[in-house]
């Protein structure tokens, strides 16, 4: 063999032009859907829920809690006092929990969130250390068919509804209906709930002279008129339920 050849052996046998493997690219998870605004009407869910936030979604809203927060936050401003959203687009999975007796206020990844007294349902992010203990809570008390005993009084009524309440019962009213009115039907007729059931927030109101009625979430409600007691629920705008 020549020395030319040799010299090439050699460089061939100590590995001179073997090529330097590949970094391993790891993809990231394609983007779910976009996050509802809020997750109230999921409220009762025992399964998680996976969704997308963007950064200019997480720039608006309201939070209420440090984690868990009240599930009529917003959740992908939540994402981010959380530090899930930054950026870029991020999925994020939400766990329901219970209602608690208050929610606190913090700071974190430049969200203020705001503190809150008793609410019928929370949420939190999946991977995410809750900042506030988790606390035991009192079981609700099914709702009675309408609210007639509480006319005269003032305070609020916390109660649930089962998925067979919320299917039969005449409603008479919009937003405001009369307290003789089915509560859990009329609670799906304003968007608190869903067939599914659920907890619910009243408050007692005075009579009305005239009560409209509407379709709204599949639930029709009559028209009536001047009537002595009535009752509306907790966190719903006037006309937020119609169709």
């Amino acid at each position: 063999m020549s020395l030319l050849g040799a010299a090439a052996f050699g460089l061939a046998a100590c590995g001179g032009g073997a090529e330097e493997p590949e970094e391993e690219v790891v993809e990231a998870p394609p983007l779910a859907d976009p996050c509802p605004d809020r997750v109230q009407d999921m409220r009762g869910s025992e399964a998680s829920f996976t969704c997308s936030c963007s950064a200019e979604t997480a720039e608006a809203g309201t939070v209420w809690g440090a984690g868990p927060y009240s599930d009529d936050s917003a959740v992908c401003r939540a994402a981010m006092h959380a530090g899930l959203v930054g950026d870029e687009p991020a999925n994020v999975t939400i766990n329901f929990m219970p209602g608690r007796q208050s929610y606190s206020s913090t700071e974190a990844n430049g969200v203020q969130t705001s503190e809150w007294g008793e609410w019928g349902g929370s949420f939190a992010f999946e991977g995410v250390e809750l900042n506030e203990p988790e606390e035991e809570v009192a079981a609700v008390e099914a709702c009675p068919d309408d609210a007639s005993d509480l006319r005269g009084t003032e305070d609020p009524l916390t109660c649930s509804c089962g998925p067979d309440a919320t299917m039969a019962g005449s409603v008479w009213g919009t937003d405001i209906y009369t307290d003789d009115s089915n509560i859990c039907r009329a609670a799906v007729h304003a968007g608190v709930i869903t067939t599914d059931g659920g907890d619910v927030t009243l408050t007692p109101e005075d009579g009305q002279e005239n009560y409209a009625g509407s379709t709204a979430n599949g639930v029709e409600s009559r028209d009536y008129g001047a009537w002595s007691g009535s009752f509306a629920f907790e966190s719903v705008e006037a006309g937020a339920g119609d169709e």
